[in-house]
């Protein structure tokens, strides 16, 4: 019974949520507000304010966004085809139709000597079995069971603790690897850097698929306004790291998204991540929108319990200035998926009584869209996007949605349990 009221009050409160924030919008959307500077007095609305500062931050965030994506490939002088041994690590759950994506792309890496270990479940006999053919077929590849079965994050320590390795990339099972990322990323992991992250990108193949490209070009471009404040984001794919970065961090954090509070462990120990955005991967896309909820919901509710443990830790400890930039970062982004409520319900009423004050937002985002998609149509990475893009601004007002979901769903019903996304090798 009580799990059952819990169910009933997480979706109550979900639609509260979602209602109050857009009434909100509604209510402030007529508030005037009245700028003086010396004698000129300005009365403007509120709305318009709001939407336009969000236009301007989209548009400035987009604008670099497509600037490091267009900038010319990686000069040689910036790569480094020989050196250290690396090791590629694969972790791979009932991935035995895609792991060989990974696999052939690392394959084709210029840089030498690699050798690629895919680690796998113990209750996940197919992609075993995959795994095993590939390393007969491979010199360089190899397999191993994730000695603490159960997620990514255990399957990549287990790798770099069996490895005699320094320096390691990992990458997703269906993950399309740049042919000159590891001689990119080792160009910085032989320097300064402790931690390396390239891009990645959804490979588009259908209508769910493009709403699933241009979403995450929505999420880079917002990780941008993390680095004013010197909080690089970094992964647990397209990402490199040597042993030191790894032992200073304590590994991976066996954790929802073990990838964000990644991130927040390299910040906290003050580590050198160098991002380099031109040097980019690719990866299959949910193909229904169920696939595409389920995995968008456990990324927000993973970052919901990164801010929840992010915040509990600083509480244990001494709270130091990493730590508030950290906390400020991780509790700053789930509020702003909350704002976008207010302002999706701001710019609709715009649209409804004024819809030429409309189009500035609508401008930045599908300019920086077609900006970065513009650069992975001429790389190959992706055809011509579907009609579907025309639903992009949506996604803001879906990723608010999504985020009061979490909020609600971690605190009252939230087991543990975690989506994974159908893969068909597209």
């Amino acid at each position: 019974m009580l799990p059952r009221i819990a169910h009933v009050a997480e979706k109550s409160a979900t639609s509260l949520g979602i209602v109050g924030l857009l009434g909100l919008g509604v209510y402030s959307f007529a508030d005037i507000w009245t700028i003086r500077i010396g004698w000129l007095v300005i009365t403007v609305l509120e709305a318009l304010l709001s939407v336009g500062a969000f236009s301007v931050g989209v548009a400035a965030t987009g604008l670099l966004l497509i600037y490091e994506v267009w900038r010319s490939g990686t000069p040689d002088d910036e790569r480094v085809t020989a050196g250290p041994p690396v090791e590629a690590i694969v972790p791979a759950y009932r991935d035995a139709d895609v792991v060989d994506r990974s696999v052939s792309s690392l394959l084709d890496n210029d840089y030498g000597p690699l050798s690629i270990t895919i680690v796998v479940e113990p209750d996940d006999g197919k992609t075993r079995e995959r795994a095993v053919e590939l390393a007969r077929e491979h010199d360089a590849v190899e397999w191993l069971t994730n000695a603490v079965p159960g997620s990514k994050a255990t399957a990549i320590n287990t790798a770099v603790e069996a490895s005699d390795a320094d320096h390691f990339v990992v990458f997703d099972a269906d993950e399309r690897a740049s042919p000159a990322f590891v001689s990119t990323a080792m160009c910085d992991l032989t320097g300064e850097a402790d931690v390396f992250q390239g891009r990645r990108v959804p490979r588009p193949t259908d209508a769910v698929g493009t709403i699933a490209y241009c979403e995450r070009v929505i999420v880079q471009a917002g990780y941008l306004v993390g680095e004013l404040v010197g909080f690089t984001h970094c992964q647990s794919s397209a990402t490199g790291f040597t042993r030191k970065a790894f032992d200073a961090v304590g590994g991976y954090a066996d954790m929802l998204t073990e990838d964000i509070y990644f991130s927040h462990q390299c910040h906290r120990a003050d580590l050198t991540v160098a991002r380099n955005s031109r040097c980019t991967s690719s990866m299959e896309t949910p193909h229904t929108l169920r696939d595409l909820w389920g995995q968008r919901k456990r990324w927000r509710i993973g970052h919901v319990q990164v801010v929840h443990r992010r915040i509990r830790e600083a509480l244990e400890g001494d709270l130091g200035g990493t730590d508030l930039v950290t906390i400020g970062r991780s509790v700053g982004a789930v509020l702003a998926g909350a704002i976008l409520l207010i302002l999706s319900a701001q710019v609709l009423l715009l649209f409804v009584f004024s819809w030429e004050t409309a189009l500035l937002p609508l401008a930045s985002i599908f300019g920086t869209i077609l900006g970065v998609w513009g650069r992975d149509v001429l790389d190959g990475r992706v055809g011509v996007p579907s009609w579907s893009i025309a639903l992009a601004p949506i996604i803001y007002f879906g990723h608010g949605v999504l985020t009061v979901k979490a909020l609600f769903e971690y605190a009252l019903t939230w087991d543990g349990e975690w989506y994974q996304v159908t893969k068909t090798g597209n």
